[in-house]
Parts: structure tokens; sequence; C-alpha cells
């Protein structure tokens, strides 16, 4: 059995969906049922929300399952989807993403200081956590763009799409 990275993210992800919906209707009781509120319940929220939404993205471009809305694409050559695709990894996601993960980096190193919790009062720790892993998205999309991007055979196939 084989284990890749993409489909260990894609496993938290998918635990974090479980949680989310888990959460959301034990929130929903405290709140309506037994009138109890608390400023963390919407902190895990948001949290697991952000876990589903960044982890898979490396996998999404290392297996070519991004959607796209292509007006002109299907006329096109797979050899033009191809370069466009490389001009697309190298000429945007590349820049993007090493930008956003270098910017990042002060923000995260900040946060770690002095160990950065919610925002909100009363709302969960582990904010520095959070936005390390945000600066780990975007740093690892920048990687896979670069890595994707340069080789021969872009997503290993020969037809790519």
């Amino acid at each position: 059995m084989k284990i890749s990275f993409s489909g260990t993210l894609r496993g938290v992800a998918a635990l974090a969906v479980v949680s989310l919906l888990m959460a959301q209707i034990v929130i929903v009781a405290l709140r309506y049922v037994f009138s109890l509120g608390a400023p963390w319940a919407t902190d895990l929220l948001a949290y697991l929300f952000f876990l589903i939404v960044s982890l898979p993205l490396a996998g999404v471009i290392l297996n070519n399952e991004s959607v796209r809305v292509d007006v002109f694409s299907d006329r096109f050559s797979p050899r033009t989807r191809r370069a466009i695709d490389r001009i697309a990894l190298l000429g945007l996601l590349f820049p993007a993403a090493g930008w956003a993960a270098w910017t990042s980096v002060p923000m995260v190193r900040t946060s770690w200081r002095v160990l950065e919790s919610s925002p909100t009062l009363g709302g969960l720790p582990g904010f520095f956590i959070l936005k390390t892993v945000m600066a780990l998205v975007f740093a690892t999309l920048a990687l896979v763009a670069l890595i994707v991007g340069l080789r021969p055979s872009l997503y290993g196939k020969e037809d790519d799409r």
C-alpha cells in the first residue's frame, strides 16, 4: 500500500470535515437547546475549515485535479494546454505562492515569539500554529508548482487532461 504526502494531507482534511460537522452539531445544540455559547466554538469551526481548504491544495496541483472553467481549451491541442499549464505554474503560481510564503515568515516568527492566541476574546489558543500552517501551505504550493512546472511531462501522463 502506497501512502503519499498529498494522500495523508487529504486524509487529515477529511478528518477535519467530519470533525467540523460534529462540532457544528454540538455547538448548535449547546447554543439553541441549552442557551450556552462559547467564543472558542467559532474559532474551532474556523480552524477546521482552514485545514479543510488548505491541506489538499498540493495534491490538487500534483494530480491535476483543479477545476477549470475554460471557454477555449477544448479547441487547443494537448501540447498547447500543457504549455498554458506550464506558464500558469511557473509564471503565476510559483512566484505568487513563493512571495506569500516568504513575506509570511516575519509574521509567523512574531506569532511564535508571543505564542499568539485567537484574536477573539476567549477564543482558542494556538493561532500561531494556524499561521505556521498557512506559511507552510504557501511554501509547499510554490515547491509543487516549481517541480511540476519543470517536469518534462507535467502531470506524469502523456495527455494531461
